[in-house]
């Protein structure tokens, strides 16, 4: 992982936000997150499922400095986990997201941005699905990007055009004998355009195009090429839609590999019944990469339903209920697992800078092979600090 590139980046952001930082309005949020709870599968397990306690402290970092035409943003989180009965699973994640923007005109925007993320994948999940008692801890990912991008129109234009530019490496920093044919480079291209039929409804078309290379493992080096077409809508603060549909091919570099095509689609819903409720529905359908040892990419459905309710100024509660699908592809056939997941919190603001959540998630796995099926679940409460 190119650590310098990063750095190079960030580098540029700050030099250049520096030269107009004494025109910015400056705003510095922090927060502070303890949580304990209990997981009653923590491995992941068909049967013979072990429990432990949890504790977690995570801190978030915003740095805010806007002006007329241009505005950074500096966001990081950190955050450490420990377990009383896997000790050899405490981690430690981090993110850190500068980004920047600038308004040529009402009509015109220019963004760059950056990622910095490593995260502890669970023994008993991903790379290590059903494989959790024969290692000692879990996996480590590192991934590092850049991306830039260009906007022009606005919800009051005819047309809107947007253009994006994304470059990701990724890598596992741990079991490098078996993760690093998993090392990947890729950079993607996105470009939208949207034509406004009527209203505050658009005919919306999406072209996707990437290039995922795999420097340790050719073989399954690739360029995909998705299109989408459909509608977006936005005629009241009630109601929301995007539902485009399309078609995506996948065409490998090394003639031992069958290209494939699927068809695609991607849904996203809000609809607000009242000031105080807010229901989400989102659903998509793409090919992916893979986090499997012996598979080539993935086929990834997704459905999900949140609610949000207000039942007081104080009060309120999320639940969200989903449904992942995914079929990994290899030569010798493919596999697949089906999730549930659920998700349900309360939360009460005692003031505005202190409040508390209780939290449950529920997670299962259903698959057609191997004895790897489990039910997981997780009990928290935290408290949130805002200095």
């Amino acid at each position: 992982m190119s650590f310098s590139r990063f750095l190079a980046v960030c580098t540029t952001y700050c030099t250049f936000s520096t030269l107009v930082l004494a025109e910015f309005d400056n705003t510095l949020a922090f927060s502070v997150v303890p949580e304990a709870g209990y997981i009653d599968n923590f491995l992941y397990l068909s049967n013979n499922e072990p429990g432990t306690r949890f504790y977690s402290l995570s801190s978030d970092v915003s740095l805010t400095s806007k002006s007329q035409q241009s505005a950074f943003n500096f966001d990081a989180n950190i955050a450490t986990h420990l377990f009383d009965k896997f000790e050899d699973d405490n981690h430690t994640n981090f993110t850190i997201i500068p980004k920047y923007q600038f308004k040529f005109s009402q009509n015109q925007r220019l963004h760059v941005s950056a990622l910095w993320l490593k995260n502890y994948i669970y023994r008993g999940t991903g790379l290590s699905l059903g494989q959790a008692e024969a290692l000692s801890k879990g996996d480590e990912q590192e991934i590092l990007g850049a991306s830039i991008g260009y906007e022009y129109g606005t919800f009051e234009s005819q047309g809107r055009v947007n253009f994006g530019l994304n470059y990701q490496e990724s890598e596992f920093t741990t079991r490098r004998a078996d993760t690093n044919r998993l090392d990947t480079e890729i950079l993607h291209i996105k470009s939208s355009f949207d034509y406004l039929l009527s209203g505050k409804t658009y005919l919306a078309f999406d072209l996707d195009y990437k290039i995922i290379d795999y420097p340790n493992d050719p073989l399954i080096s690739r360029d995909s090429i998705a299109g989408l077409i459909g509608v977006k809508w936005y005629t009241t603060v009630i109601s929301e839609l995007n539902f485009l549909v399309g078609y995506q091919n996948l065409t490998f570099e090394d003639n031992r590999l069958s290209d494939d095509s699927a068809f695609k689609w991607r849904v996203d819903y809000t609809w607000r019944p009242s000031d105080f409720t807010t229901l989400h529905i989102v659903s998509n359908r793409k090919f992916d990469e893979t986090y499997r040892l012996i598979s080539s990419y993935r086929l990834a459905q997704t459905y999900q339903i949140d609610v949000m309710h207000d039942f007081t100024e104080h009060l309120s509660v999320f639940f969200a209920v989903g449904i992942n699908n995914d079929e990994f592809i290899s030569p010798l056939g493919s596999k697949d697992e089906d999730y549930l997941f659920t998700t349900l919190e309360l939360d009460y603001a005692y003031n505005d800078r202190l409040s508390f959540q209780l939290s449950y998630d529920y997670k299962t796995l259903d698959a057609n092979y191997g004895n790897i099926d489990f039910a997981y679940n997780k009990l928290g409460i935290s408290l949130k600090l805002d200095l």
